[in-house]
């Protein structure tokens, strides 16, 4: 089943007010869970694309793709 553009516009909508309601604080703690997500899920996008990596491998290449995220991002 493929989300329509505005049911995906409503859970924006709805993340964009939760986010609003947040204390400070809350949302400093929100930075690391957030990285540790992403982090979780590119790994299973690794293990997907490369099922012959072993842990270590995956990870090197897990560190290899946030080292290039970061260099994409300071690049002018």
């Amino acid at each position: 089943m493929n989300p329509t553009t505005e049911l995906l516009e409503r859970l924006f909508t709805e993340q964009v007010a939760r986010a609003r309601e947040m204390s400070a604080e809350v949302k400093l703690l929100e930075g690391p869970r957030l990285f540790d997500r992403t982090c979780r899920v590119m790994m299973d996008g690794i293990r997907h694309r490369h099922p012959e990596l072993d842990e270590l491998q995956a990870q090197a290449m897990l560190r290899w793709q946030l080292d290039l995220a970061g260099q994409l991002e300071r690049s002018p």
